[in-house]
C-alpha cells in the first residue's frame, strides 16, 4: 500500500468500500509500474499471470515492458486479449508447463507461441504435433530450489517442475 495506513494509493479504504462495495479488489498501478522498473534492471522480465490474470493488470505490465508467462490456453488467450503479441524477440508470451493438454498444444501451434518444456514427455508431445519442427527452450530442475511447501517448490528432488539436470 502506498500512502498512510488505511489508504491504498492515497485513497482511503473506507472511500473505496463506499464507492465500490465490498469485497472489491484494488491494485495500485503506480506500485506495479515501480516494481516493473526495478525488476527490469536485471534482464527480461516475465510476469507469471497465474499470480493475477486481471486484464487491466496484464495490459499495464505489457505497456511498461514486462513480458508474460502462460500455463494454459486460457492464459494465452488472456495475454492476447491484453494486447501481447503472439511472437517477437524476445517472445512476448512463453508457454511454460510440464505437459500439454490438447487445447493448450493446439493454441500454442495456432499462434506460434514460444514453448518452454518442463519434461521429456512435453518435448515428445510438441515434436509429434509439429513433425519435429520448431524451437523450444527447456525448464531445467537444477537439483535444488525453494518454496513454502512441496506445491510451490521450484526445484530439487521434491519439485515436479523441470527436466532433471542429470537427465540432460
Amino acid at each position: 500500500m502506498r500512502g498512510p495506513c488505511g489508504e491504498i494509493a492515497f485513497v482511503p479504504v473506507a472511500e473505496i468500500a463506499r464507492d465500490f462495495g465490498t469485497p472489491t479488489y484494488v491494485y495500485d498501478a503506480a506500485a506495479i509500474v515501480e516494481r516493473i522498473a526495478e525488476l527490469s534492471r536485471f534482464d527480461v522480465l516475465r510476469y507469471a499471470q497465474k499470480a493475477n490474470s486481471n486484464l487491466a493488470v496484464l495490459d499495464l505490465c505489457r505497456r511498461h515492458g514486462a513480458l508474460v508467462d502462460a500455463v494454459s490456453a486460457g492464459e494465452i488467450h488472456r495475454a492476447l486479449a491484453a494486447g501481447f503479441d503472439a511472437q517477437g524477440d524476445p517472445p512476448p508470451i512463453v508457454y511454460t508447463a510440464d505437459v500439454f493438454d490438447r487445447e493448450s498444444l493446439d493454441c500454442v501451434i495456432e499462434h506460434g507461441i514460444a514453448v518452454n518444456c518442463g519434461s521429456p514427455d512435453m518435448i515428445d508431445q510438441y515434436g509429434e504435433s509439429t513433425g519435429g519442427g520448431g524451437e523450444i527452450t527447456l525448464r531445467i530442475n537444477p537439483g535444488f530450489g525453494h518454496g513454502h511447501n512441496r506445491k510451490t517448490n521450484t526445484g530439487g528432488a521434491h519439485s515436479k517442475h523441470g527436466v532433471w539436470h542429470e537427465d540432460l
